[in-house]
């Protein structure tokens, strides 16, 4: 009797070491592979992607993604993107290491600032006109905290006119990328994104996906396949 109960005890003993060693070793497998838990969050080539609705954020690939046809409720205010400010800021002091004078303009707004900054350029240029590089509240990359305007103090006489043509914009074209930024209205894609050509509107993707965007000069909504014209 005692020494099946021996027997019973070290059986025991021995299935609970075998247990700790195999958890030990699992975790540690974890540590040293951490991309196998880790989401990629850029679409292979010629995958569909993945688009996730949640709270009314909508999100391709675990991207924001804010234009005429997906939106923001008006309660979503993250504030501005940590990661994102931070890149801009070492984009902008490399800008300034090579002389280029580009500066921050403008980042995070909530819906209700977006409301306001609609009204004014209503009043100032039309309805028309406004609509066509003025998102309405709730559709601006803005109110994710992951979009900025950049600009310069040099003299224009028309900013939205000329800043294209400057050495800024040239050197932003080529170097956004560089720090997960991409031009997110790109000249010639109006019908794809929705607006007008505007060089100096950053949106923050990561560097992965900033760079494959650029070297195909294309756009978020293309990337993505959502092929509907936005007018």
């Amino acid at each position: 009797m005692l020494k099946k109960w021996i027997v019973g005890i070290f059986t025991l003993i021995v299935g609970t070491i075998i247990l700790i060693v195999t958890f030990i070793l699992l975790i540690l497998s974890m540590k040293q592979n951490p991309q196998s838990t880790t989401p990629e969050i850029v679409k292979p080539r010629n995958a569909l992607p993945i688009i996730t609705e949640k709270r009314g954020i909508t999100r391709i690939n675990g991207h924001v993604i804010v234009n005429k046809q997906y939106g923001l409720p008006q309660t979503y205010k993250p504030g501005e993107n940590k990661a994102a400010r931070y890149k801009l800021n070492q984009l902008l002091h490399k800008a300034e290491k090579e002389h280029i004078s580009l500066k921050y303009i403008s980042g995070y707004r909530s819906y209700d600032d977006q409301k306001q900054v609609v009204e004014t350029y209503t009043q100032k240029d039309g309805k028309q006109t406004a609509q066509s590089y003025t998102a309405p509240p709730g559709h601006s990359e803005h109110q994710t905290g992951l979009a900025f305007d950049v600009g310069t103090d040099l003299p224009m006489k028309d900013f939205h006119k000329d800043f294209e043509k400057s050495e800024e914009s040239k050197w932003l074209t080529q170097h956004a990328a560089d720090y997960g930024f991409i031009i997110r209205y790109p000249k010639g894609q109006s019908q794809q994104t929705g607006y007008a050509y505007e060089p100096w509107h950053l949106r923050y993707v990561g560097h992965q996906l900033a760079n494959i965007i650029t070297e195909e000069d294309t756009n978020l909504e293309s990337y993505y396949h959502l092929n509907h014209e936005l007018k």
